[in-house]
């Protein structure tokens, strides 16, 4: 998908090592996070079935545990995507079914004012004018997202935008609270999510004595897609996934 990006920093590390064998060594290293990203987090349409990455023990639980909740993110970005037009109340109650996790939908114009929505009046106060500013290297008509904190919550916005000779005519905006999508998943309460400036869910999990609390996210997702952190607390795996052209952090403790 056009959204998702994975950054290059271990291929670009290549080029400032002197060393032919340091050079090997980082290319495979690369290769093995870009084999397990792509296979257990972000699918392409297209897999090479050739390679294989064994996962390790705290590679496998978070991937269990968030698989299902990031197939229901996919189905939805694929549904929004695959609109030819706006939805009329009819498809949009159907869309609502397909996602019963949805919160709502709502249109929205070009100056970020709202039209209609379902439900007419949305339980939380949402911003949509930052919906209407195009993520770095997006095209126009990519998916856009926004994630906002809420005094009930964190919401998620994913908008459709809809052109007329490249220009806006109108946002399609599925809203939805992350926490509707924990039914889905195995372990919810051993893993936490977070965006670059708000997190959304800790499970179970004392955030703040985590290693991920010492982490400016907004600038550590600029060079960094997947690692593990540590602090004298323990060590926990992270790895991001894009929706609408925002990374969304995923992590959970190594035990």
């Amino acid at each position: 998908m056009r959204s998702r990006l994975i950054p290059l920093l271990f291929c670009l590390l290549t080029v400032t090592l002197p060393s032919l064998s340091g050079c090997s060594q980082m290319k495979g290293a690369y290769k093995e996070t870009k084999t397990f990203y792509h296979t257990h987090i972000n699918r392409p349409s297209k897999l090479d079935t050739e390679e294989r990455t064994v996962l390790e023990k705290p590679q496998r639980d978070l991937v269990q545990s968030i698989m299902p909740i990031d197939e229901e993110l996919t189905k939805l970005e694929k549904a929004l995507d695959a609109l030819a037009t706006p939805p009329d109340a009819e498809a949009a109650a159907n869309l609502l079914r397909r996602f019963p996790w949805l919160s709502g939908l709502a249109m929205v114009a070009p100056d970020g004012t709202l039209g209609a929505s379902i439900p007419g009046t949305p339980l939380k106060q949402l911003d949509y004018a930052p919906l209407l500013e195009l993520a770095p290297k997006a095209l126009p008509r990519d998916l856009r997202a926004s994630i906002q904190d809420t005094p009930l919550g964190p919401e998620f916005l994913l908008a459709r935008p809809f052109l007329q000779e490249d220009r806006l005519q109108l946002l399609l905006v599925a809203t939805f609270d992350f926490r509707a999508l924990l039914p889905y998943a195995s372990s919810p309460g051993d893993f936490i999510v977070r965006s670059g400036d708000v997190l959304i869910w800790s499970g179970d999990l004392d955030y703040a004595s985590t290693p991920m609390a010492s982490i400016d996210w907004t600038e550590y997702l600029k060079e960094h897609s997947d690692g593990i952190l540590t602090n004298e607390n323990g060590s926990m795996m992270w790895i991001s996934r894009y929706i609408g052209g925002k990374p969304i952090v995923f992590a959970g403790p190594i035990r």
